[in-house]
C-alpha cells in the first residue's frame, strides 16, 4: 500500500511538470509561427520546427517576373523589397518543390498551398512607406513617372507567381500590375548620392514630371476696367511687387525628382483646377495663370454682387490643410486655359533652389 502512495505521488508529480512544460510549448509556439524569434533554440539549439513552414512574401521591384515554369533559381536581394508578409504552408512539401504562375492567371491558384495571401492595400502601404522616403518612383510601361498617391487597388493589383523554398524558408515572389495595361510596373530607386531636382514641370494632360530649374521674376498685380457694372472689375496692389517663378526659363536635366516636388505638383493641379472651372469665362482668362505668391492679397470682385473671391489664399490653405503640402517650402504657378483647365504646373523647392522668401512690399 505504501508503495502504490509513493507511486501516485510520482505520478502526479509527472503530470505537472508535463502540464508546465506544454503551456511554456504552446506559448512558445505562438511566438515562433508569430515570427517573433528563436524561441525554440532553449530546446533545439539553431533548429526551429516552424521555419520549414514558414512563407515570406516578396515584391520584384524591376518589374519582370523573374521565375518562370523549368527555370527557377535564387536572386539577388537588390531586386526585391524586403518581407512584405509572412503565412505558413497549408501541406507539407519537398524541399525541392517549385511552383511558377504566368502573368494573367489567378492567385487562387496559389492558396492550394500556402495557409493565406497578404492584404493587397497592406502591401501597398509598406511598398509606398519604404521607397517614398528614398524618393524612388514608380514607372510605367510608357515610361511616366507614376506619383505615390495612385499606389492602390484602383490603379494597381498584385500577382505572385512563384513558391520555392530557400536557404532561410519558402519565398513567394510577387510582381505589381498596372491594371490599365495589365503589364508589370517597374520601382526605380536613385542612388543615395544622386542629384535632386529644385523644380518639377507636370504637364497635366500627358501626365508626365519633368525635373529641372527655373529662375524668378518680379511681377505686379494688374487691374481690368471695363468700364461698366455688368463685366468683372479686377483691381490690384499696383505698390507691390512679388517675387515669381518665370516659366519661360525652365529647363530640364537629369535629377531625381523628390517624391514631395511630385505630390505638391498633383495637388497643385487639382486646387487650382477646381477654382478655375468655377469662374466664368473672363476670369478664366483673367487668371489663366495663379501664381504661389502673385495674388496672395489680390482681390476679384463682381460688381453688384457684394461678394469678394480670393484665388490663391484659398488654394494655399487647402494645401496645407487637406494635402499637407508646406505653403512656406515652395513656391509654385499653375498655369490653365480660357476653359478653366491646368494644363500645366511647376513646383519649385525654395530651399534647393536656394530662392529667399521674399514677399516684397508685404
Amino acid at each position: 500500500m505504501r508503495y502504490l502512495k509513493k507511486i501516485s505521488i510520482f505520478m502526479c508529480a509527472v503530470l505537472a511538470m508535463t502540464a508546465i512544460f506544454s503551456t511554456a510549448a504552446f506559448a512558445d509556439e505562438e511566438q515562433v509561427t508569430s515570427g517573433s524569434g528563436n524561441s525554440w533554440d532553449w530546446i533545439y539549439g539553431d533548429y526551429d520546427p516552424w521555419s520549414t513552414n514558414k512563407v515570406g512574401f516578396f515584391i520584384q521591384i524591376d518589374g519582370e517576373q523573374m521565375d518562370v515554369e523549368g527555370n527557377v533559381t535564387g536572386h539577388d536581394k537588390k531586386f526585391f523589397t524586403d518581407i512584405i508578409g509572412e503565412t505558413t504552408l497549408k501541406q507539407s512539401l519537398s524541399d525541392s518543390f517549385q511552383k511558377t504562375w504566368p502573368v494573367g492567371t489567378s492567385n487562387s491558384d496559389i492558396s492550394d498551398y500556402i495557409s493565406a495571401l497578404p492584404n493587397t492595400s497592406d502591401v501597398f502601404d509598406k511598398v509606398v512607406k519604404t521607397y517614398e522616403a528614398m524618393d524612388a518612383y514608380i514607372r510605367s510601361t510608357d515610361g511616366k513617372i507614376v506619383p505615390w498617391s495612385k499606389m492602390n487597388s484602383k490603379y494597381y493589383s498584385l500577382h505572385w507567381y512563384v513558391l520555392k523554398k530557400e536557404s532561410d524558408f519558402w519565398h513567394v515572389d510577387g510582381v505589381i500590375i498596372d491594371k490599365l495595361t495589365d503589364k508589370e510596373i517597374q520601382i526605380v530607386v536613385p542612388e543615395e548620392k544622386a542629384e535632386r531636382a529644385a523644380c518639377v514641370e507636370y504637364d497635366v494632360k500627358s501626365g508626365e514630371y519633368k525635373p529641372g530649374f527655373m529662375g524668378v521674376k518680379a511681377n505686379r498685380p494688374h487691374s481690368y476696367w471695363s468700364g461698366d457694372n455688368d463685366t468683372v472689375i479686377i483691381d490690384g496692389f499696383h505698390d507691390v511687387w512679388y517675387t515669381v517663378l518665370d516659366e519661360a526659363t525652365f529647363e530640364t536635366n537629369t535629377a531625381v525628382i523628390p517624391s514631395d516636388l511630385i505630390n505638391a505638383a498633383s495637388a497643385v493641379a487639382q486646387l487650382a483646377g477646381a477654382r478655375l472651372s468655377e469662374l466664368d469665362s473672363n476670369l478664366q482668362r483673367q487668371y489663366g495663370r495663379i501664381d504661389s505668391q502673385a495674388y496672395k492679397n489680390e482681390y476679384i470682385e463682381r460688381t453688384g454682387s457684394g461678394k469678394t473671391l480670393y484665388v490663391t489664399p484659398f488654394i494655399s490653405e487647402m494645401l496645407s490643410s487637406k494635402y499637407g503640402v508646406d505653403t512656406d517650402k515652395y513656391i509654385w504657378l499653375a498655369m490653365g486655359d480660357s476653359q478653366g483647365n491646368i494644363e500645366k504646373v511647376y513646383v519649385m523647392d525654395r530651399e534647393l533652389a536656394d530662392v529667399e522668401n521674399l514677399f516684397d512690399g508685404e
